[in-house]
């Protein structure tokens, strides 16, 4: 009988889960004709719980035999607001994992979820964990001491935690073998594992299976969709219809670079603009197009003169 041990040595079974659809534009149009448009230049935000990239050996870690692993599943939990200081929400475009030694002929799946909740993690007893996102890749020998990136695309709702589970599941071939990439130059918050025949029957932090190591992830998104949603609740563009005068404000943070208005040709239309103030006094009523142009994207919004 093989012997069955955390080599440094899962499947989210306890977490109630419910599809949503992911959000993935870039714009969002409001049914008063407002569209703001995302700044494409934004820097991405790469998340890690790891004071180091690098992958120690001997640290590597998996519940396994000495030739093939087991059911593995290993967690992180990304506190959003209070570790990485995101309080807009962020969106996840793919999950780095740092792959230990490999051994598979024909290379085996590897999966990750990313979900977004409310709750407590480990899972609580009617907690909702809503999965936002899954994506796969193929490891292989050729993957052995690297980063691994896995596209997965979702949305993690403003205040909402972030939890990342990555997937091995035993095949029954008993010839797939990998350990995850681990270090033990410490984390902001631990690594947990669920992999039931070593004894973690639900996600148990490391530690309290006496490891040290943690696991090296990433998480690469951007923040910039709660900018989006932060602006269409804030930037106040009135009266509308107009008279003479429109006023825009926006929040004290962002900054108005331009603003241009066309007509319904598409024809620019001269306007003065000072202090917030657009004097439309002297063109003639009609339908306007007012395209606006911040530090943090582009609004445009349909306007009337009287």
């Amino acid at each position: 009988m093989k012997k069955i041990t955390l080599i440094a040595a899962v499947f989210m079974a306890g977490l109630t889960t419910q599809a949503q659809t992911s959000l993935t534009n870039t714009a969002v149009t409001t049914s008063q004709d407002v569209t703001i448009e995302l700044d494409q230049n934004r820097a991405p935000v790469i998340l890690t719980q790891s004071l180091s990239q690098t992958i120690e050996a001997g640290a590597e870690i998996a519940c396994a035999t000495a030739t093939s692993f087991r059911d593995n599943s290993m967690y992180r939990d990304f506190d959003l607001v209070g570790d990485h200081n995101i309080i807009n929400g962020l969106s996840v475009e793919a999950v780095e994992i740092a792959i230990g030694p490999v051994i598979s002929p024909n290379g085996f799946p590897m999966t990750v979820n990313i979900y977004s909740t409310t709750d407590e993690f480990p899972p609580v007893p009617n907690g909702t964990y809503i999965t936002q996102g899954t994506g796969e890749v193929t490891i292989t020998e050729a993957d052995a001491e690297s980063f691994v990136t896995i596209p997965v695309v979702g949305v993690i709702p403003a205040g909402e935690r972030l939890i990342v589970e990555v997937v091995i599941t035993d095949d029954l071939t008993d010839t797939n073998f990998m350990r995850f990439g681990c270090n033990n130059a410490g984390e902001i918050s631990p690594s947990y594992i669920e992999a039931e025949v070593c004894g973690a029957t639900e996600p148990t932090p490391f530690s309290d299976l006496g490891l040290t190591q943690g696991l090296v992830w990433n998480v690469i998104g951007d923040d910039a969709l709660g900018t989006i949603e932060n602006l269409l609740s804030q930037v106040s563009i009135y009266p509308n219809p107009a008279s003479s005068i429109i006023n825009l404000k926006t929040p004290s943070d962002v900054e108005v670079e331009s603003i241009v208005l066309f007509d319904t040709l598409g024809k620019r239309v001269n306007v003065n603009f000072n202090n917030g103030v657009i004097n439309v006094s002297s063109i003639a009523s009609g339908v306007y197009l007012l395209k606006v142009e911040t530090s943090a994207g582009t609004i445009t919004q349909k306007i009337v003169k009287q």
